[in-house]
């Protein structure tokens, strides 16, 4: 097991994120710290062989999963197949804090609406 000890921040569409843990078994092989933006939106896009899990940590967003809107809010945990469409709105002027589990992740598994 590796763990991946970095301060560093990955800036991307409306969110920022770091990787937290590298690998676990070849089952939860990648673990985020995620911060979506206030008043940013994250695309709806998909995976081509990555699930997810999504534990919300601080603060409430608008998630999109297979064009359904929900509210998610802190201790909500969100499982997203693969191949299922999915986004974030965060309309707010907090950052939403997350965490997301990557099962089966490969590096540029990300597609897009």
């Amino acid at each position: 097991m590796e763990f991946i000890k970095t301060d560093k921040w990955i800036e991307g569409k409306g969110y920022k994120k770091r990787i937290l843990i590298d690998d676990l078994a070849d089952k939860v092989n990648l673990i985020q710290d995620v911060i979506i933006l206030p008043n940013q939106i994250v695309p709806q896009h998909k995976h081509e062989y990555t699930d997810e899990i999504f534990y919300i940590t601080e603060n409430s967003a608008i998630m999109i999963v297979e064009n359904k809107r929900f509210e998610v809010k802190p201790g909500d945990m969100i499982f997203i197949k693969k191949q299922e469409m999915h986004g974030f709105e965060n309309k707010t002027d907090k950052e939403l804090k997350l965490l997301v589990l990557k099962i089966n992740f490969r590096k540029g598994d990300s597609y897009l609406k």
